[in-house]
């Protein structure tokens, strides 16, 4: 039996993966009737998975005849008769599909990702922090700090105090190279205290994913105007719930004071837990940043996550979270459990980088950036596509939603800009199950779009869509 090689940043769920392994391997006869499969206990051990997703990858094997359960612990290998089955390639991931887009998708125009402006990030100044860290020549042969460096979560403890209300003391704080790969470690904190856990719909699904790859059951709740409904909340029966309150994506809305202080009396009162994930929250255009929900936490019920990827390139891999006093014990039990994976050479420059100053510089830079590239959007938009749409959204973040006034759905709205080259995205595609009737709802990000290309892009959209 080969070695079983599984794709955790896969859209495909664990369990999924694990059970066309073992098909592939019966079918093409590399597992022979009789054999013994690893017990569950075994395999989740050594493929770091939990017990529940070894044991449901059985169970379809079960359910479809490759497999016998002898007893509890043990399964062999169904009597296989060899009929001609073609041949499989293989459970290929989803990721090696995504790396080989169509040739006739020729992108010109990427208003589905919030990358940063090319001229938005002064990288000969990062140089310089870099090329100051390497002075430090006894900092960078070890494996670093497992929570990251002092320096930098001191820094983080600063910035997130001063900008978004969140008081916390660094050693609160766990460093990773990306909220996804927080949310891993998250996961496993968490399993110990329930199986199941409610997402805003539509939502971040790449969150979603996440846990669903570590087997808990996802909620789906509807959103409001006014952030998450909380009737829907109160009656799933949920411990743990993901919520962005500041800036909600994908639709922008932001959740009043009044429905915070709500969450957090949920919170105590079925002693649960809520995953603030603070996106986007520097760039609001008109007054200052809405504080974070962490900052109205006093019954440590809230893990807040932080990302620095929409101000600073996301190829420097630094994100932050801040753990309340009862996970973060958990943590420091079984630190030998995890691993820290962002670079010590760019934790300790970002950490001089802020020291300096040149972060909040770079904020305020990129503000001014994006709100001149918002205006110069909505401007093109009224000119160029007038009555056929409508803008939904807010003054805050990267992007705005048009709901395009067509015939057409969301998905064909979708493949027709394609098809002119420009590359959007449907709010659909973010709903888990509540899916309005109200398809037609597109999201155009223009941080990535140069400033003079934003009109020749917005008429391109015209003619895919109205031509």
């Amino acid at each position: 039996m080969d070695v079983i090689m599984l794709d955790f940043t896969s859209k495909a769920p664990l369990y999924m993966q694990l059970y066309h392994y073992f098909k592939q391997e019966i079918e093409q006869n590399r597992l022979h009737e009789g054999e013994k499969l690893p017990s569950i206990r075994g395999l989740s051990a050594s493929l770091s998975v939990s017990k529940i997703t070894v044991e449901k990858a059985y169970q379809q094997l079960m359910s479809e005849g490759y497999i016998l359960n002898c007893n509890r612990s043990r399964y062999l290998v169904n009597k296989f008769d060899g009929i001609s089955i073609k041949k499989s390639t293989g459970f290929i991931p989803e990721r090696e599909v995504d790396r080989q887009p169509p040739a006739e998708c020729n992108i010109v125009y990427d208003f589905a990702s919030g990358g940063m402006d090319i001229d938005g990030f002064d990288f000969s100044l990062w140089k310089r922090y870099i090329n100051k860290v390497f002075l430090n020549k006894e900092r960078l042969v070890g494996y670093g700090h497992i929570q990251g460096e002092p320096e930098l979560r001191r820094e983080i403890a600063a910035y997130i105090r001063n900008s978004r209300g969140v008081y916390t003391y660094p050693e609160q704080i766990i460093i990773g190279p990306g909220v996804q790969s927080l949310l891993n470690t998250l996961c496993s904190l968490l399993k110990s205290e329930t199986n199941s856990i409610a997402f805003e719909d539509p939502g971040f699904k790449n969150g979603r994913r996440i846990f669903a790859n570590y087997s808990y059951n996802i909620i789906a709740i509807p959103m409001r105007k006014d952030g998450i409904d909380m009737d829907s909340l109160l009656g799933s029966g949920a411990k743990l719930v993901y919520v962005s309150p500041s800036h909600q994506f994908p639709t922008g809305y932001i959740m009043p004071v009044g429905k915070r202080t709500q969450l957090l009396n949920w919170a105590e009162r079925v002693n649960g837990i809520i995953i603030e994930d603070d996106y986007d929250s520097e760039f609001r255009y008109y007054g200052r940043p809405i504080p974070a929900l962490k900052g109205l936490d006093n019954k440590e019920t809230v893990v807040y996550l932080g990302s620095l990827s929409k101000i600073i390139p996301p190829s420097i891999r630094v994100s932050y979270m801040v753990l309340p006093e009862k996970l973060l014990a958990v943590f420091q039990q079984n630190a030998a459990l995890y691993n820290q994976a962002a670079s010590t050479i760019e934790q300790l420059a970002l950490a001089q980088f802020m020291a300096d100053g040149c972060l909040e510089r770079q904020i305020r830079r990129l503000r001014k950036l994006y709100y001149g590239k918002k205006l110069i959007l909505v401007e093109a938009v009224k000119n160029i596509l007038g009555n056929h749409v409508e803008f939904e959204g807010s003054d805050s973040g990267l992007h705005t939603i048009l709901h395009v006034k067509s015939e057409l759905k969301a998905g064909q709205l979708v493949e027709r800009a394609l098809a002119k080259g420009c590359r959007v995205a449907s709010v659909q595609d973010y709903y888990l199950q509540n899916t309005p009737e109200n398809t037609s709802r597109i999201l155009l990000y223009f941080s990535k779009i140069p400033a003079g290309e934003i009109e020749p892009a917005v008429k391109l959209l015209k003619a895919a869509w109205f031509g």
